[in-house]
């Protein structure tokens, strides 16, 4: 699963279940700006450039405003101005290793990814904070688990184990809890007028859903192919969206006759004609979100459009 996979089909359970909380999502920055704040902290891995062209955070009231949630459990998501200002005051403010020798900072920036640094490195990038100024961040030094997940507390640093090998399985792991009202990081999911909020888990005997087999097997005429926006090249030839899109939504309106039909949205701007890749689309279907995906099968602007079930526990199986 893609990290825009994990992202949209979290945000379709959110607008279902909590959609004060979804509504407080921003769109994302331009990509001019999304430039300007990896310069500003530290070169982004893929998946970080990724995750800021689906979002700038999430609206965080001050004073009397009314309490909106908070996107992952116990944190609220951060905006492009707030990752470079988290992260600029979380390097002027280092916590104290001088038990760990003057070559310490040196030392913890060389380890990889996943290893306590007992600091702040210029490879955390923050994407979430607590109330309590704790923050969630993306590791992105080298080794096998760059990209993993972390919380690095205000007081205690990175000293806990990754929360998630990467952004896509941290979010993913969060829709289940909300879609499922499990646990998640000790919390539990709980929508009051429709904001998410979490409350500590006080029960011994939690049971641990598994999530449900997917019901829904959509099957095509051919793999599946991941791709990522950057890696499109000059001379890669690029299929027209517009077309797609109405495409989506004439597929939309023939499977709801009489429903109002609006939005298509999707993060991408420039697809290849690459037979396989996938798209997926939000749709307004009488005000209620749902997910389309949109496969490319590499001839002209022709794509294969199904509609997915609304928990997104849909199979592919292909005739390959």
């Amino acid at each position: 699963m893609t990290l825009t996979d994990a992202w949209l089909r979290y945000m379709q359970v959110l607008h279902q279940k909590a959609p004060i909380t979804a509504g407080a999502v921003r769109p994302p920055r331009t990509l001019l700006e999304r430039e300007d704040a990896e310069r500003a902290t530290t070169p982004w891995i893929a998946e970080i450039r990724e995750f800021f062209a689906l979002h700038d955070g999430q609206v965080r009231p001050v004073g009397g405003e009314d309490f909106v949630g908070c996107v992952f459990p116990g944190f609220d998501l951060l905006g492009l101005d707030e990752v470079v200002a988290e992260h600029r005051y979380s390097r002027e403010h280092l916590h104290d290793t001088e038990d760990l020798g003057d070559d310490w900072g040196t030392i913890a920036r060389q380890q990889p990814a996943g290893e306590i640094a007992h600091m702040f490195v210029s490879e955390y990038i923050p994407f979430a904070v607590h109330g309590c100024g704790d923050l969630l961040c993306v590791d992105i030094r080298g080794g096998q688990r760059q990209g993993c997940v972390r919380e690095f507390g205000a007081e205690g640093a990175d000293e806990s184990e990754p929360e998630s090998a990467s952004l896509a399985d941290y979010i993913d792991s969060v829709r289940i809890s909300v879609e499922s009202g499990i646990e998640h990081s000790g919390l539990l999911p709980i929508v009051e007028d429709g904001a998410l909020m979490w409350d500590f888990d006080l029960g011994d005997d939690t049971v641990q859903v598994p999530a449900p087999e997917p019901r829904v097997m959509i099957r095509l005429p051919f793999a599946l192919t991941h791709f990522q926006s950057s890696q499109i090249g000059p001379d890669d030839e690029l299929i027209d969206l517009d077309i797609v899109r109405q495409a989506v939504l004439d597929t939309a309106q023939s499977l709801h006759p009489g429903a109002v039909i609006e939005g298509g949205e999707s993060v991408f701007r420039r697809v290849p004609r690459q037979q396989g890749v996938a798209i997926s689309w939000l749709v307004g279907i009488d005000r209620q979100a749902a997910t389309f995906v949109s496969v490319v099968t590499g001839i002209g602007d022709e794509v294969i459009v199904h509609e997915m079930p609304e928990d997104g526990s849909a199979r592919f199986v292909f005739d390959e």
